[in-house]
Formats: structure tokens, C-alpha cells, sequence
């Protein structure tokens, strides 16, 4: 019980520490205004050496076959205007929606957004694309 009262009593004084010295937000913003798609959902967003990448998930609703994974890069200020970077589309031309992504920046090595490609959650599979060039490009 003493142990559960000190982590209780170091994470308030950490909390108040941290919000009297360095405010959680430091900057709330649209990413965009207007976009080709008009709904969205679960975004992500990564630091890299070349600036800030926000992906998102995007298209007519959820589940519905023209959702895609949009990203958007902050350069000199600004958000760069959301480009599909992954879709759902099949060796035979079907389309399935694309799902939750997620970006990762390792250490070393290319920037990676995971995302889910499938009709539904029971039957969606996991793809990875990479860019290695702060997400300006993906395999």
C-alpha cells in the first residue's frame, strides 16, 4: 500500500511539475481545410530527421472500398496537402478500405507506416510501405 501511495504521490508531483514548466500542447492546428475524402480516422503521427508526417486513414466512411492511407508532411510551417500513399487495390483490380496506421521512425532505417488492408476487422491483413525519404516517397 505504502509503494501504491508513492507512485501515486511522485506522478502527481511530475504532473504538476510538468504542466507548470512545459505545457502538454504545444501547438493545436488543422492539418488541412478541404480534401478529396470526406471522412477520416485514426491518425498517427511521427517525427522524422526532415520534420513531422501525420497519416490518417480517409474516404467515403469506414469500411467502404475508396478508404485509403493519406499522409501529410509539416514543412516550413505548414502542412503539405494529404496524398494517398497506400489503398486497398488487388492484383485483380477489387479495392478493399485500408485501415489504421500506424508510422514508426526506428532509430536507424526508414521511416515505416503499418496499416490493414480488408473488408472488415475479421478478415483484414496486416502491409507495411517504407519511405526513405522522411516520407516523401514509399515503397
Amino acid at each position: 500500500m505504502q509503494y501504491l501511495l508513492s507512485l501515486i504521490l511522485i506522478g502527481t508531483l511530475t504532473l504538476q511539475t510538468f504542466a507548470a514548466d512545459d505545457p502538454p500542447v504545444l501547438k493545436s492546428e488543422f492539418i488541412y481545410e478541404t480534401a478529396p475524402f470526406p471522412s477520416c480516422h485514426a491518425s498517427t503521427i511521427v517525427e522524422t530527421k526532415k520534420g513531422l508526417v501525420a497519416s490518417w486513414f480517409g474516404g467515403t466512411h469506414e469500411k467502404h472500398p475508396d478508404v485509403g492511407i493519406w499522409v501529410s508532411r509539416h514543412l516550413d510551417g505548414a502542412w503539405t496537402t494529404p496524398v494517398e500513399v497506400a489503398n486497398g487495390v488487388q492484383p485483380d483490380g477489387s479495392r478493399h478500405p485500408s485501415w489504421n496506421p500506424v508510422l514508426f521512425q526506428p532509430a536507424s532505417g526508414p521511416l515505416m507506416l503499418f496499416y490493414k488492408v480488408g473488408p472488415d476487422p475479421r478478415t483484414w491483413w496486416g502491409m507495411l510501405t517504407t519511405s526513405t525519404d522522411g516520407g516523401v516517397t514509399w515503397a
